[in-house]
């Protein structure tokens, strides 16, 4: 295993063909310096605790559908830097300097896009089901870009993420998923039904963005609308009164 000059990693032993620690671990523990990993390199896995103990996050990308929406990142917001990474057995880990704010998420960016930090990652060394982790890029870590540093510090604000022609709602069938991961980043930000201050209207309302913003099928509105319903005051205690919403979206709009 190979760091570049300026990589100075708290270390956590992690267990054969694993991605737990061997020990009982948390994030405000730091790491175990690999202790165990170091007498048996060839028995264990090794991963590197990450912000705030080490100065790093990791951009992860997850597979071919994580490469696509990255590019699609950078087509909209501009390249990342070269930095340290290593080529995981399902995708890619970009390391950059951690700033403070950046929040750790899963999907939040993109889809199979997450950003690893207060937590750990494997390391070059480390081997799942025969796959290897391997550094692909041994340069120095960089600074993170402007935009991926407020994206990623604003996971609780909407994020206007590029689609064809820069509207979410022209995407097509192949790039459905993303248009309901769209569609769930939006709800999170309209306001919840609340009963005698014009709640039903307020359904009705997430009920038309699901059905005909972003064109879900009734299944992911079903979905979506049982997570919003959760924020209601108070939810609605009848999914079959909910869900008969969608229905009369469709009929009263299609």
């Amino acid at each position: 295993m190979k760091f570049p000059s300026d990589f100075k990693p708290y270390l956590l032993t992690i267990q054969h063909n694993s991605k737990k620690p061997l020990t009982k671990w948390s994030p405000q523990s730091g790491g175990d310096g690999g202790r165990n990993w170091l007498r048996r390199p060839d028995h264990f896995n090794i991963a590197v605790v990450l912000a705030p103990f080490s100065p790093y996050f990791v951009l992860d990308i997850d597979g071919e559908k994580g490469c696509k929406n990255l590019q699609r990142l950078q087509m909209t917001y501009g390249k990342l830097p070269r930095t340290f990474a290593v080529k995981s057995p399902s995708g890619w880990h970009y390391y950059f300097q951690y700033h403070q704010g950046i929040k750790r998420s899963i999907g939040w960016l993109a889809p199979s896009i997450d950003i690893i930090c207060h937590g750990y990652t494997l390391l070059p060394g480390s081997v799942i089901d025969g796959k290897k982790y391997e550094v692909s890029e041994d340069v120095p870590i960089s600074i993170a870009p402007d935009w991926l540093i407020k994206l990623a510090s604003n996971t609780d604000k909407q994020i206007d993420m590029p689609a064809k022609n820069k509207t979410a709602v022209q995407y097509d069938g192949e790039d459905y998923e993303f248009r309901v991961w769209r569609a769930r980043r939006y709800v999170e930000k309209m306001a919840p039904a609340v009963q005698g201050q014009g709640g039903h209207t307020q359904l009705l309302r997430v009920c038309n963005v699901l059905v005909h913003k972003f064109r879900l099928d009734d299944a992911d509105c079903r979905d979506i609308l049982m997570d919003y319903n959760a924020r209601c005051v108070p939810p609605f205690t009848s999914y079959k009164e909910l869900f008969r919403k969608i229905s009369e979206t469709r009929k009263w709009h299609g």
